[in-house]
């Protein structure tokens, strides 16, 4: 049986401490499970269509959301059987218990967005995200969410949502045809990780609340860095303080009530 390829992206070096330490432990999960591992860099842009950047205005998630889709295809036109896509700012935390369906034919993960209504209560919304994901080569879904990504920015006349033909595409697709999801890797929001570092609080409590099963990784949301969401200001220093006290203290558990 040929091994699933685990692939990541990241541009060149020197990277931030937060992402060195999210790429080191997909990697490393990769290399406990006997996966094969690829990291790309800024190469895997080489694949967007002419014109494709320029719909998007330049809008970086973007851009790899179509470019992660691509690099996928090419690599089954190579005869890969298998592949898993972890987002740079992905932090696998627990890497003894976090293990991917090999059988499904596509996965996502899991988003539990926590955030505070006009009157001031915590809310939590419930979608999928694309900052995992797991395709195998029989997977009928692929090729066309190719088409709809391109189709969508083709379409655009202003600057749109950067989780346009993200979280946005897969939710929707993922409401009318109800794709396995991988519970286990998950989206923490700033507030959430707020509370993490601070070893409680009610947006984590918002957050557990929601989950079915433990997270046992999380995206950590490197694109807010330096942007104020909620009350919480995200920085290099704030994640990677979330990160440290995720591997601390959920290793073992996975992300459960203090």
């Amino acid at each position: 049986m040929q091994r699933p390829i685990v692939i990541q992206s990241f541009h060149a070096r020197p990277w931030p401490k937060v992402i060195e330490m999210a790429i080191e432990s997909v990697a490393s999960w990769a290399k406990k499970r006997d996966y094969r591992y690829m990291l790309f860099g800024d190469e895997v842009m080489d694949l967007l269509p002419d014109g494709f950047a320029i719909k998007c205005s330049n809008r970086i998630p973007m851009m790899i959301d179509l470019a992660r889709l691509l690099t996928i295809r090419q690599l089954f036109e190579e005869g890969a059987e298998q592949v898993i896509w972890f987002d740079a700012d992905m932090l696998i935390f627990s890497t003894e218990h976090f293990d991917v369906d090999l059988t499904s034919e596509q996965a996502v993960g899991r988003e539990i967005w926590v955030s505070k209504t006009k009157a001031g209560r915590w809310k939590a919304h419930r979608h999928v995200h694309n900052a995992v994901l797991s395709f195998r080569r029989t997977s009928p879904i692929l090729d066309f969410l190719i088409f709809a990504t391109e189709r969508i920015a083709g379409q655009l006349k202003a600057p749109a949502s950067p989780q346009l033909v993200g979280p946005k595409l897969f939710s929707h697709i993922h409401n009318l045809v109800n794709l396995t999801v991988w519970e286990e890797a998950g989206v923490l929001s700033p507030e959430v990780m707020s509370n993490v570092i601070d070893k409680g609080g009610p947006a984590l409590n918002c957050h557990l609340r929601e989950q079915t099963r433990p997270a046992l990784a999380a995206n950590l949301c490197y694109s807010l860095v330096n942007k104020k969401v909620d009350d919480v200001f995200v920085d290099e220093g704030f994640l990677l303080d979330a990160a440290n006290q995720l591997l601390r203290q959920f290793s073992k558990s996975g992300l459960t009530r203090i």
